[in-house]
């Protein structure tokens, strides 16, 4: 199976505690907006600055889940007066929402790596699980990946499996990945290989461990 010691303790990617029903509607406003590109382009802009000055506040008064969850309660009320003709204040609240969950998740996402590669440097471990996402086990029919790295050099190896053209069967991957040690990114790199033996990718997957870059 494509696993082993790496993955020991590694810890599994937590999913924020969002409802789907709010995240469904911060989607549903980016995608009511973006047709307003070809339709109405100058009001578009309108509407994207408008969203970007929201943003901005929100990145000073967001700074998790909760506080984000919190101000979206507030709908259109939080454009303050800064509403744009033509459009619902209600949609741009949202589309600035949506964008700030997505910079959360990613600062708590590097967070999360940067506190698995510092738990390994404690234990003396050469690599460790520092991401996972999806079960191994129910691939391919739901995604799976799983990020492995050097706790010392941050170097990583991102092991995914995901369905073959015919959709019937699994392909596991691995791509290259680097991690920076500052800012817990992870960078994809080059790809190392795909394979449809999972004990093929799990021996592939220890040799590029055992070698440096």
């Amino acid at each position: 199976m494509v696993g082993g010691d790496a993955a020991s303790g590694g810890p599994r990617a937590e999913q924020p505690a969002v409802p789907p029903s709010v995240l469904r509607s911060w989607d549903e406003a980016e995608a009511r907006l973006f047709p307003l590109v070809m339709a109405q382009p100058e009001l578009y802009q309108q509407a994207l600055g408008a969203v970007q000055q929201l943003l901005g506040r929100l990145r000073e008064t967001c700074h998790d889940l909760p506080a984000l969850l919190a101000a979206h309660e507030r709908g259109g009320d939080l454009l303050d007066g800064a509403e744009v003709p033509g459009v619902r204040p209600a949609l741009i609240a949202a589309a600035a929402c949506a964008t700030r969950y997505r910079e959360l998740v990613a600062l708590l996402a590097a967070r999360g790596r940067l506190e698995a590669l510092a738990r390994a440097r404690a234990q003396g471990r050469s690599w460790t699980v520092v991401e996972e996402n999806g079960e191994a086990e129910r691939a391919p029919y739901l995604p799976y990946q799983r990020v492995e790295a050097e706790p010392e050099t941050g170097r990583a190896v991102i092991v995914s499996i995901g369905p073959d053209e015919t959709l019937s069967r699994a392909v596991y991957r691995l791509d290259a990945g680097q991690i920076d040690l500052a800012s817990g990114a992870l960078e994809f790199g080059d790809p190392l290989g795909t394979y449809l033996d999972p004990d093929d990718c799990t021996a592939a997957l220890r040799r590029t461990q055992s070698h440096p870059a």
